[in-house]
Order: structure tokens, then sequence, then C-alpha cells
């Protein structure tokens, strides 16, 4: 019963931000001490560095701003960025959930309706090229390393997508996963590894992540490049695939169980520019992904001689 007011209200804060100076201080203060944390986090080291690695001069390639250029922001800034990309004509508005429509959509009309058009939509795809990279940077006195050993792949535009999912559930991407179990139930090297897919607008990255002990740095990335090459060269069994297509299947519905998990669904297939056959055939795709495909995936995207590694631990370790 409260929808239409919260409608008022959303419209009034997107289109007529107060942008408080001192609220303004108060934030940026907070990015500061974030920052000044972030470049002594391993995490935020490796990812720093992979961005630059796999993207380049593109905008992707940058995580963060310099401490000089955050402390050089301005409310005159914020708003000019406001008044710049704020607009109808780049906005998507989604609700989910139990309401009146007639008066919740009469609430939107009302209250968006008078918005200005705004700046057109922005694409600009980034390319990361499929070559082999490699970095490591020193942290003195770290106990583990962090590893990030990836390669761009598919994004979710791309008929291999939903296979690939599949795919990567079952070489890294689960708790069940060969990598999880190789190297952290078999040889104990780390806690919680994992690989996922980074998707951007028709760019995607495949990754295994892990933080192990820093003696292991070389061992767990041998045995990473093990699985790889062993789901490359055999094909899974029918028993472990269907594990895990009922388990892609499964986290796909419980993902749409929920007004926030309708409206990300939604979000996601329109910034793809997707059609709503994505929804609809998704875990149909899931279950038509046979054991010869996944080894067929492996071989097309996980080319071990043209992988991204980075490594944030310490050096004469």
């Amino acid at each position: 019963e409260f929808t239409p007011n919260l409608v008022k209200t959303m419209a009034d804060v997107v289109m007529n931000p107060k942008f408080d100076q001192k609220d303004f201080e108060r934030i940026k203060g907070n990015y500061l001490t974030n920052l000044a944390v972030s470049q002594k986090s391993p995490d935020a080291m490796a990812d720093k560095e992979l961005y630059k690695l796999v993207y380049g001069d593109h905008p992707y390639g940058i995580t963060e701003p310099t401490e000089a250029a955050l402390k050089g922001y301005t409310v005159d800034m914020v708003k000019k960025y406001h008044e710049d990309n704020f607009g109808a004509w780049r906005s998507h508005l989604y609700i989910s959930g139990v309401f009146d429509e007639k008066s919740v959509m009469a609430a939107v009309e009302q209250a968006f309706g008078k918005w200005k058009a705004g700046a057109d939509i922005l694409t600009n795809p980034a390319v990361p090229q499929r070559v082999k990279k490699f970095s490591l940077v020193d942290r003195p006195g770290s106990k583990q390393s962090k590893i990030i050993y990836g390669i761009p792949a598919v994004d979710p535009s791309m008929p291999d997508y939903v296979p690939f999912m599949v795919m990567n559930s079952l070489l890294g991407g689960s708790f069940g996963s060969r990598i999880t179990s190789n190297i952290r139930e078999n040889k104990g090297y780390t806690y919680s590894p994992g690989s996922s897919v980074m998707t951007r607008y028709r760019s995607g990255f495949w990754s295994e992540e892990a933080d192990v002990t820093s003696s292991v740095t070389g061992a767990a990335i041998k045995e990473i490049q093990f699985e790889i090459k062993r789901l490359r060269d055999e094909a899974p069994s029918e028993n472990e695939l269907d594990g895990i297509k009922n388990y892609e299947a499964g986290i796909f519905v419980l993902r749409n169980s929920s007004r926030a998990g309708v409206i990300g669904q939604l979000s996601f297939i329109n910034f793809h520019g997707l059609s709503d056959d994505y929804l609809k055939n998704y875990v149909q795709k899931i279950i038509n992904t046979k054991p010869a495909d996944v080894s067929a995936l492996v071989k097309k995207y996980l080319d071990l001689d043209r992988f991204t590694t980075v490594i944030v631990g310490d050096k004469k370790e």
C-alpha cells in the first residue's frame, strides 16, 4: 500500500538530489579510508593488477582513483556528473512483488513523467586480448599468496554462455567442483578456492582464484592446470555432470524466487541486450549440456598458453 508513495520519494531522490557539502566531505573521507586499506589488501591488489593487464587503457583497466584524484573531487564535479549522465533515456525502472498495478503505474507516470531525457546510452565494449601475461605483486611479510588465473572467455550474448556456466561449475565454480576437491579437500592448499565468469557488456573473463600458503603457490597453480587439462582431454561421466546440472538448475530457480532476484534477472537481460528467451530457455540449455560439450568448451576457451596469471605475495618466499 505504500508503493505509490515510495515511487514518488525515489523519483525525488533521483531527479532532485541535494548533494550537501557536509555529507560529501564525510563520504569522501570514507572513500579515502577505504582506498588506504585497499592499497594493502591482497584481493584489491590482485584485482587492480588483473584489470590493468586484461583491459589495458580501457576504462575497465582502472579499479580505483589515485589518492590525489580522490582528494580533488568536489561537490560541483558530482553535480555536473549527475546533470550530464542521469536522465530517463538511460534509466530502467523495475517493480516486483505484490502491488496494485493501476495505482502504481499512475504514480510512476506522475513522478517520472516529466524527467528530462538526458544523455544518450553509451556503450564502449572492451576487447581483452587472449595472450599470455604474468605479474607477481610483492606484498612483504604476507604468509599467503593470492592467485588469480584466468582468460577472456564468453559473455551472455554468446550461444555457448549457458553450457559454459555448467562447465565452470564442474571445473571450479561450485563447492563440489574438481579444482576445489583437488586443492582444498585433497591437498589442503586453500580454504575457499573458486572459479567464476566476470561478464561485461560483450566481454567475459573466466578465472580461478585461491588464497594459498606461500610455499605451495607453484604447486597450487600446477594442480589448477592439471584439472583444466583433465577436463579438456576426458569428458566427465554422465553421473558427475547430472549432479552439476541439477545444482545449476536449482540455483537458477532459487535466484528467481525473490523480488530482488526477479529484478536482477530483468536487469541482466536488459543490460546485455538479451531477449526473454534467455530466461525461458536457461534451464533447458543446462539440461541439454552433454559431457562431450563440456570438454569441447574447455578446448575452445581455456587455452593454457594464453592465460593471465596474477600472484600477490611475499616475493622472497
